[in-house]
């Protein structure tokens, strides 16, 4: 069943308005600038989307009708409580279920105004909010240096002086004889399971595509040292 229920301290209090608004609605908004440039005229920079606002209008009946979504309390109660929330500063959870769409946020009460018309105790009211987005400073952490006695001081570690490294020795190619029926594509394949890298192959050894199919037979090709990297 459509309704809306509004609450505060992780739904510890709260309650279902007695009657739903005859509209529920979103309102998303942007935060663009605009700006005028010679010969194109306005442009719009879009911005960060601002936050959601959210308007309900209903009333708290004064009586028990037939059409109450919830167990009939006066209208003070309800109002007692909207206005002590928004004098707290306390973020309001915000729900509407059962409806063509679901709402569910966190909001502030931006403004709540309520009246009362003449031949009747019911309450008009009209609620404003805004989605809430918590945020706080983060609490920095001073790291107090380390005291140390006379006695308690230690000796600094000697250094040990590394070894100049060595330099590489050049890697000697591998190499690879052709036999019969071999190609640059089947040695690719061969070495690195994917017979598409024989350019790879045809390139180190200096190997033009006109020559691919008069490959000598005992031809030595070196091989690519990165495929024999293990």
């Amino acid at each position: 069943m459509r309704g809306i229920y509004l609450s505060v301290k992780n739904d510890t209090e709260g309650f279902r308005l007695p009657v739903n608004p005859e509209t529920v609605n979103v309102k998303n908004k942007g935060d663009g600038e605009s700006f005028k440039i010679a010969k194109l005229g306005s442009v719009n920079v879009p911005k960060d989307v601002e936050l959601k606002e959210f308007d309900l209008e209903s009333f708290f009946p004064a009586q028990k009708y037939h059409f109450l979504e919830t167990d009939f309390r006066e209208p003070s109660f309800y109002t007692e409580k909207l206005e002590k929330w928004m004098n707290d500063k306390e973020p309001v959870r915000y729900i509407y279920v059962d409806g063509s769409f679901i709402i569910n946020e966190l909001v502030t009460i931006e403004s709540f105004e309520y009246d009362e018309s003449y031949g009747t105790s019911d309450v008009n009211f009209t609620l404003a909010l805004k989605k809430f987005v918590p945020f706080g400073p983060k609490k920095l952490k001073v790291a107090k240096p380390k005291t140390t006695t006379a006695s308690s001081k230690k000796k600094p570690a000697a250094v040990k002086k590394k070894a100049p490294a060595t330099q590489n020795k050049r890697t000697v190619p591998q190499t690879y004889s052709l036999v019969k029926g071999d190609s640059l594509w089947k040695v690719a394949q061969k070495y690195t399971g994917n017979g598409n890298n024989y350019s790879e192959l045809a390139k180190l050894n200096n190997i033009q595509p006109s020559q691919y199919r008069k490959l000598a037979i005992g031809l030595k090709l070196k091989i690519p040292p990165s495929w024999t990297k293990k």
